[in-house]
């Protein structure tokens, strides 16, 4: 009887062991099969521009593809990266940050981006002060932002607004120009 409670918690611990093991494993997979789909689109053009069986239109079509793959492999280790560093990291350094003043800065960054893309990004708000970690929130608000921006039509409007309702801070990046008539609003409280 006096050593019931140790096997349990011997018994959990091992349960939670092997469940993360799975998890990591499925992980790893995922991870592997979502690496090579880029990679093997980037091998495949550039080994058709190499042999010279693309001319034209196409070396240009394909160069388009092989940097799109790219920039998808640089945002899936970008992501492994930030979620070894979540594994890492005990604790989370959290900060008072204005938030408005964060997305502000976001939408200034990106301006170019929106000219190239043919879309209009404005920013209102003001001062909101909320606790967080500095890292993330510059990368969750740029991200949204970023998206809103690439995923967009031409002529098309990315609103980011910064707001406090009901004693929350609450950032939305609105996207005007998908195609749907009310738009694609994204919200961050």
């Amino acid at each position: 009887e006096e050593l019931e409670p140790y096997v349990t918690t011997i018994r959990t611990q091992h349960e939670d062991i092997i469940r993360n093991a799975n998890m990591r494993q499925e992980f790893t997979a995922n991870v592997s099969h979502e690496l090579k789909t880029p990679l093997t689109s980037i091998s495949g053009y550039s080994e058709l521009i190499e042999n010279g069986i693309a001319t034209g239109d196409d070396v240009q079509r394909f160069a388009k593809e092989i940097h799109k793959s790219s920039n998808r492999l640089l945002t899936l280790i970008n992501d492994i990266i930030r979620l070894s560093e979540l594994d890492v990291t005990t604790e989370d350094i959290m900060e008072e940050l204005d938030i408005g003043e964060m997305a502000a800065n976001s939408v200034e960054m990106l301006q170019m981006a929106a000219e190239k893309h043919q879309v209009r990004i404005s920013f209102s708000g003001e001062k909101q002060m909320v606790m967080a970690n500095r890292q993330m929130m510059d990368e969750l608000i740029y991200n949204l932002c970023d998206n809103a921006i690439k995923y967009n039509k031409d002529g098309g409007a990315v609103t980011v607004r910064v707001t406090e309702e009901e004693d929350q801070v609450v950032v939305s990046v609105e996207d005007t120009g998908i195609g749907i008539s009310e738009g694609q609003q994204d919200r961050v409280f």
